[in-house]
């Protein structure tokens, strides 16, 4: 793959292949001449390679973007495709690179063939001319995130606010019934959960309750009630580790090795998946989940016929440090590149400055003023229907054309279709202190990103392996311990931690 994005990339230096990309859109006339963030003199069409289920094409936010800054939008991928790896693989074959590439694993595409001169250079894009990128890539955890190991950027990364993203949540009917308290530390968290399963709280006469589920096909977030972690993270001292090394994460499974085979734990986990929230609570037999405030608490409305009494509410994170370890990642793999042959790569990197503008990111959080808000006391307000309609908040902003690409996130736009229980969830872990710094996006040198990428993707993929092992019982947790520890020594654990640390070094420095 990378031999033909090289020869593509000699192509096109040539002038031999022409980018599939822009134009100039002859006879359209737009009344914009007093738009403050006219990008070119006249309508221009950029396309645009994107996965992502919802076109924005002639969406009323975008159309307000190509009136306000005459760039128009115009999708040449098909979404037809059911993968998304695949059809950008073949896009980048093909060398018919449109202006624009959007794909939620933006940064895993721009770091493998930006270098081979399919994308442009970001950091050789910004100027003056772009404030708002320029201020976005002044951040640390941004610029650090999206730099290659060759020190350019090649994409633009989506920014999140830097905020809860989600936490535990639990039956507050199921703990009324059955007299309980809400969980404060390991063990009761197990008592918990045994109860939910030999008490019956659905109150069907059948030992059916299956007290934990998850909707992300892994046991992780269980990991957290022991204070453990599956990925990389800093100690106090500034001393990077791998979390699945430490005694905590030994003990976190050997308790969640005796919950799965008591039965307490989605014995579907794995393979479930996303529609695991609606058949469980549709079914009244989950009393427990960690998930994201907002999505889940919905479930309370959706609910409220069909189970009397259904009430969802988040508890504060039932572990000895009382921290949780899901904060949001600032900077997000989900980006957009520019095409290294595109012609009008100048308006596409202004695009984007748009985007990030205190306007742009206004109409991609909210929409459009008088449609999808109105302005009170100088902030954008939901309409009632937004909020309260047939429709999610998300699915009405979505086919208006908002939240789309890329921009920074607002979280009073997410904070306005929360739910009671919803706020209540993200203000107590806010207000609380629960939220600790993720482990940040590191940039490396060459031979450091070359020597880590390999040992990671041993590492993770052993460590996924043996967790399930011991999950399942097929391997005993303290019986294996040791020889875990040597297979992660023998695939590079000590090594790749080296290099972690350097480059978390040099991130602080910088």
């Amino acid at each position: 793959m990378k031999k033909v994005v090289k020869l593509m990339s000699l192509v096109l230096s040539i002038g031999m292949l022409a980018s599939c990309g822009s134009n100039t859109t002859s006879g359209t006339k737009v009344d914009n001449s007093d738009s403050e963030f006219l990008i070119a003199p006249e309508m221009t069409e950029l396309t645009l390679f994107s996965m992502a289920e919802t076109r924005i094409d002639d969406t009323p936010v975008w159309n307000k973007i190509a009136e306000l800054t005459n760039i128009k939008i115009k999708t040449v991928s098909s979404s037809s495709n059911s993968d998304p790896d695949t059809a950008l693989n073949t896009m980048l074959m093909s060398g018919d690179i449109p202006d624009l590439i959007f794909s939620t694993k933006m940064k895993q595409f721009a770091n493998q063939y930006g270098p081979d001169g399919a994308f442009a250079r970001i950091d050789e894009l910004v100027s003056d001319e772009t404030p708002n990128l320029n201020k976005q890539l002044e951040r640390k955890e941004i610029s650090s995130f999206i730099t290659n190991y060759d020190g350019h950027k090649y994409y633009m990364c989506g920014v999140n606010p830097d905020t809860v993203a989600a936490g535990w949540i639990i039956r507050q009917d199921w703990l009324d019934k059955l007299n309980l308290k809400a969980p404060e530390n390991p063990e009761e968290f197990y008592q918990v959960m045994k109860a939910f399963k030999t008490q019956d709280p659905n109150g069907n006469g059948q030992a059916d309750e299956v007290p934990y589920i998850s909707r992300f096909g892994t046991v992780d977030d269980l990991d957290f009630i022991f204070d453990a972690t599956p990925e990389w993270a800093v100690d106090d001292n500034g001393k990077v580790y791998y979390g699945p090394t430490r005694p905590e994460f030994k003990t976190a499974y050997e308790n969640i090795s005796k919950w799965y085979k008591e039965g307490l734990i989605d014995e579907e986990i794995y393979t479930r998946g996303a529609k695991t929230r609606d058949k469980m609570y549709g079914e009244n037999k989950s009393g427990i989940i960690h998930d994201w405030f907002g999505s889940t608490m919905q479930f309370n409305d959706i609910l409220t016929e069909d189970i009397p009494g259904f009430k969802l509410v988040a508890i504060a994170p039932p572990n000895e440090s009382k921290k949780e370890y899901t904060r949001r990642d600032v900077a997000i793999t989900q980006g957009v590149s520019i095409g290294a042959n595109s012609k009008n790569k100048e308006y596409a990197i202004k695009l984007l400055d748009f985007l990030f503008s205190e306007t742009g990111s206004r109409l991609l959080n909210f929409g459009l003023e008088g449609e999808q808000y109105d302005l009170v006391d100088g902030k954008p307000v939901f309409k009632d229907y937004v909020i309260h309609g047939d429709k999610t908040a998300i699915q009405v902003l979505n086919d208006a054309g908002a939240c789309g690409l890329v921009y920074e996130q607002d979280f009073d736009y997410e904070r306005q279709w929360l739910t009671e229980e919803a706020q209540k969830g993200a203000d107590m872990y806010i207000n609380n202190g629960y939220l600790i710094t993720k482990f940040p996006g590191l940039n490396y040198t060459e031979e450091e990103y070359n020597e880590l990428n390999k040992m990671i993707t041993n590492i993770d993929t052993f460590r996924a392996e043996r967790t399930q092992q011991w999950v399942f019982g097929t391997a005993d947790v303290d019986a294996t311990w040791d020889d875990y520890l040597a297979e992660l020594d023998r695939l590079g654990i000590k090594r790749a931690t080296e290099i972690q640390q350097t480059a978390y070094d040099r991130y602080i420095k910088n």
